[in-house]
C-alpha cells in the first residue's frame, strides 16, 4: 500500500466502500492510525457526491473503537478535522467543508473520543437489564441460614457476585435496601465492598462523583491550587481506597468511555496518589484507579507517580502500584528490542527488573512480574527475548509472570510455538501456580479458535495435580464462554465432584462461563439443573468455602450485566479486545488477592444489536427478523417466591397463547422501548433490513462466531405439545446472543 493518492481519488467511486473497509482493517492490524485517519476523513468529506460514504466512515470509527486499543483511537482522532480550526487550515481541502460534512466530523470524534458507544451500552443495559432481584435475595438468604454471613470470604464473594449480576445497569437497589448486611464487611472487604460499586455503574461517567461522594477520601478543593492536601492518616481508610478503585472502575471499564471525562478522574485520582503514601489502602485504590483511567495512555508522568508509591515498598501499595503501570503500559512492548515505546520507558522497565530482584514482597514480585506481561501484550516476537528470560528465571513467581507474557503477547494468534511452550511448562514447571497459568494462558492465544481448548486440555483434567486441573476448567470456561457449547459442560462435568474444593471452583466458574447469555433450553435443560446445584451449594453445609465461593461468583456470572454481557475476547471485526483480555488477565490474580475480582468489569461486553439514523438517534420503525423460535434465545425465567417452606424453586409454565398474545403486544410496543422478550440472531441470517435512507447499522458482536443456524437446528426435535413461532421481531435496540 504505497500508492496513496491514487487510493484516495478511488474512494470517490462506489466501487471503493468495500475497499475502504479493507484497507482501514490492514492499516489497523499495521498500528497505522494516520492512514486510518486520512480513509476516514476522505470518506466523511465524499458524503457531498454520495450520501452514505459518511456513514460508512462513521461505521469503520464504532469498529475501531470496539477493538478496545486506547492509543490508537486517540491517534486516529487526532488526524480528523475539528471545526474550530477551519480558518486556519482551508489548505486541507480545496473546497470549503459544508455544515453537513462537519455534523458528520462532529460525530465522528463523539464516537472516537466522546464515550458516545459507553453511553449506547450504559443507556442499552440500563433499559433492557433483566436482572433477577430474587437471585441476591435468595442467596443472602441462604447465606444468613447456617450463620454463614459471618464468614467474610463469602459475604465479600456475595457483594462481588451481585457486582456482576447488576455490571453497567446501575441498579444498585439491592445494596441501598439491604445496608445493614453491607456493613458487615469490614477492612479489605469493605475495600472491596466499595469497589463494587464501579462495576455497578460502569460508564456511568456523568454520575460518578455524585455516586461515590459518601466514601471518597477528604481532598483540597479544585479551584484553589495552594489548599494544602488533607493529611492521611496511617490506619483506616478502606472504605476510601474502594471509592478510589471504584472511581477507576467506572471510568475504565469501557473502551469507549469519554476521553475528557477519563482524564478528569485520572487527574483526581492522581492527586490523592501522590499524597497518600502515608496510607497503603488508600494508596492501593488509587493507583489501581489511576491504572484504570489512564489505561493504554503510556504516560510517562503518570508512570513516573506510580513508580514512587513503588519504592514506598510496602507490599500492598506497591503490588497495586505494579499492576498500574502495567496497566497505563499495556501493549507498549516497552523495553523490548524493537519496540514503539521510548528509551525511557525502556529504562524503566529494566528498573522494574530490578527492583522485582531486590524487593523481598512477594505481592510486589507478582505485581511486577504481571506488569511485565501486560506490557507485552500483542508483542507476539518482539517479546520472545523478555519473556525467555522471564522462562528461567528461578523465581517462580517471575516465570509465572512469563506464562501470562506468553499468553497476552500471543493473544488470539493461536502460534503452535507460543501453545508448544505453554504446554510443556504446563506439565514440568515445578511452581504449581506456573503451571497454572500455563493452563490458563491456551486459552488466551487459541481465543479465535476456541475448540481446539478442549481438546488441548482434555487431558490435563485428568492431572494428578490439582492446579492444572482447576486451571484446565477456567481455561475451557474462558475459551468456550457464552457459547452453551454441551461438550465443554460435559468435560467439566466430573470435575464438579472433585475431591479438591478449589478444583470443583474452577470447575463451576468454568461451567458458568460457558453457560453464560444461554436460554433454559440449553443443553438439553441442562442449565437449570446447573443453577440449581449452585443454589443447593451454597447452603450445603458440607461444602468448602472455597467450593461455595465458587458457587456464589458462578451465580454472578451466569447472568452477568443484567443477563446482557458475556466474556469476549474478540472485537467484531477480528482484533482482541485490548481491554478484554488485559482486564481478564487482572481478573483471574483474584486467586492471590480478592479485590481483582472487580476487574471482571473489563472483561465483559455488553451483546446488543443498536441501529441508528444519520443523526444517530433510534429510527422509529426498525426491526430485525429473527429466523428461529422464541424459546432458543429467550431470557432465562425469573425464579419465583415460594410461599411452603420447601426450598425448591419453581418453574412456571409458558402456554402458547400467552406467548403469542406476548409477541402480538411485543410487536405494538416494538416503537417503545419495551422488552421483545427474546434476543435476535445476527445478521447472517435472512434479516429484513427496512432500510430507509441513512441508517447505519452497528452490530455490536463478531458475525464469524454466530453459528446461529446451527444453534436452531440442534434445538428442533421437541415435543410438539406447544407451537411455537418459528421467527420473530426484535425490537432496536436488543440482545443478541450466540
Amino acid at each position: 500500500g504505497k500508492r496513496t493518492s491514487s487510493d484516495m481519488s478511488a474512494y470517490s467511486s462506489s466501487i471503493a466502500k468495500e475497499a475502504a473497509c479493507t484497507l482501514v482493517l490492514c492499516r489497523q492490524i499495521l498500528g497505522d492510525a494516520d492512514a486510518v485517519g486520512k480513509i476516514i476523513t476522505a470518506l466523511i468529506d465524499a458524503t457531498a457526491e454520495e450520501s452514505d460514504t459518511a456513514l460508512l466512515g462513521l461505521q469503520l470509527c464504532f469498529d475501531i473503537v470496539d477493538s478496545g486499543d486506547e492509543a490508537f483511537v486517540t491517534k486516529v482522532a487526532q488526524c480528523l478535522p475539528k471545526q474550530e480550526a477551519e480558518s486556519d487550515s482551508t489548505t486541507t481541502t480545496d473546497t470549503p467543508r459544508s455544515d453537513i460534512v462537519w455534523a458528520h466530523f462532529a460525530n465522528a470524534h463523539r464516537v472516537l473520543t466522546g464515550g458516545f458507544t459507553s453511553e449506547l451500552s450504559l443507556s442499552f443495559l440500563y433499559k433492557n437489564s433483566n436482572y433477577d432481584t430474587l437471585i441476591m435475595t435468595n442467596l443472602k438468604k441462604a447465606l444468613e441460614e447456617r450463620g454463614m454471613s459471618r464468614n467474610s470470604v463469602l459475604h465479600n464473594c456475595a457483594v462481588t457476585a451481585h457486582g456482576y449480576l447488576t455490571a453497567g445497569t446501575t441498579n444498585d437497589s439491592f445494596l441501598r435496601d439491604n445496608l445493614d448486611w453491607m456493613k458487615k464487611a469490614s477492612n479489605w472487604a469493605k475495600f472491596s465492598a466499595t469497589a463494587s460499586m464501579g462495576v455497578i455503574h460502569a460508564s456511568h461517567t456523568t454520575e460518578a462523583m455524585t455516586l461515590l461522594e459518601p466514601y471518597l477520601p477528604p481532598s483540597a478543593p479544585a479551584d484553589d491550587p495552594n489548599a494544602e492536601h488533607p493529611t492521611v492518616s496511617a490506619t483506616g481508610g478502606y472504605a476510601e481506597g474502594g471509592s478510589l478503585y471504584a472511581l477507576g472502575l467506572i471510568h475504565g471499564s469501557h473502551a469507549g468511555s469519554s476521553t475528557e471525562k477519563r482524564l478528569e478522574a485520572s487527574t483526581f485520582l492522581r492527586k490523592h496518589l501522590r499524597n497518600s503514601h502515608a496510607n497503603e489502602v488508600i494508596s492501593h485504590g488509587a493507583a489501581l484507579g489511576v491504572g484504570l483511567t489512564s489505561f493504554g495512555s503510556a504516560d510517562l508522568e503518570v508512570v513516573g507517580e506510580l513508580k514512587e508509591l513503588l519504592y514506598t515498598d510496602s507490599a500492598v501499595a506497591g503490588e497495586a502500584a505494579s499492576y498500574a503501570m502495567g496497566m497505563v503500559l499495556v501493549g507498549s512492548g516497552a523495553g523490548n528490542a524493537s519496540s514503539s515505546a521510548g528509551e525511557e520507558l525502556a529504562e524503566l522497565v529494566a528498573e522494574l527488573r530490578n527492583y522485582s530482584r531486590e524487593t523481598h514482597h512477594e505481592k510486589i514480585i507478582r505485581g511486577i512480574a504481571m506488569c511485565l506481561a501486560l506490557v507485552n501484550y500483542g508483542q507476539e516476537e518482539n517479546a520472545d527475548a523478555t519473556i525467555e528470560e522471564m522462562r528461567g528465571d528461578r523465581d517462580p513467581i517471575i516465570r509465572y509472570g512469563a506464562m501470562y507474557g506468553l499468553a497476552l503477547a500471543y493473544c488470539g494468534t493461536g502460534s503452535n510455538k507460543a501453545i508448544r511452550i505453554l504446554l510443556h511448562t504446563a506439565v514440568s514447571d515445578v511452581s504449581d501456580d506456573v503451571r497454572m497459568a500455563a493452563v490458563i494462558g491456551l486459552a488466551f492465544v487459541l481465543h479465535k479458535t476456541p475448540e481446539r481448548v478442549p481438546e488441548l486440555v482434555r487431558l490435563l483434567l485428568e492431572s494428578f495435580n490439582p492446579h492444572v486441573r482447576y486451571a484446565s476448567c477456567m481455561a475451557v470456561g474462558i475459551a468456550m464462554a457464552g457459547t452453551g457449547d454441551s461438550d465443554s459442560v460435559a468435560l467439566l462435568e466430573p470435575m464438579l465432584t472433585d475431591m479438591t474444593d478449589y478444583v470443583r471452583q474452577g470447575a463451576l466458574l468454568g461451567t458458568a462461563m460457558i453457560y453464560m447469555q444461554q436460554s433454559d433450553t440449553c443443553n438439553n435443560r441442562k442449565i437449570k439443573t446447573f443453577r440449581e446445584k449452585l443454589a443447593n451449594l451454597v447452603g450445603d453445609k458440607h461444602q468448602t468455602t472455597l467450593t461455595k465461593m465458587g458457587a456464589i461468583l458462578s451465580t454472578g456470572l451466569l447472568d452477568a450485566g443484567g443477563r446482557n454481557c458475556v466474556i469476549s475476547l474478540g472485537s467484531r471485526n477480528g482484533f482482541t479486545k485490548m481491554t478484554s483480555a488485559a482486564g481478564l488477565v487482572l481478573w483471574l490474580q483474584h486467586w492471590h488477592w480478592y479485590p481483582l475480582m472487580h476487574m471482571f468489569s473489563l472483561a465483559v461486553t455488553p451483546t446488543c444489536t443498536i441501529g441508528l439514523n444519520k443523526d444517530f438517534k433510534y429510527p422509529k420503525k426498525f426491526e430485525v427478523q429473527c429466523n428461529s423460535k422464541p424459546s432458543v434465545f429467550a431470557y432465562p425465567k425469573k425464579l419465583e417466591e415460594k410461599k411452603e417452606e420447601v426450598k425448591k424453586r419453581v418453574e412456571t409454565v409458558t402456554l402458547s397463547t400467552t406467548a403469542k398474545s406476548k409477541a402480538r403486544l411485543a410487536r405494538k410496543k416494538a416503537k417503545e422501548e419495551a422488552e421483545s422478550g427474546g434476543d435476535s440472531a445476527e445478521s447472517a441470517m435472512d434479516v429484513d433490513k427496512k432500510e430507509e435512507e441513512g441508517e447505519s447499522k452497528k452490530e455490536e458482536e463478531k458475525a464469524e462466531g454466530m453459528d446461529i443456524d446451527e444453534g436452531a437446528k440442534e434445538d428442533k426435535p421437541k415435543k410438539k405439545r406447544e407451537l411455537e413461532p418459528t421467527s420473530f421481531r426484535i425490537s432496536n435496540p436488543s440482545r443478541i446472543t450466540k
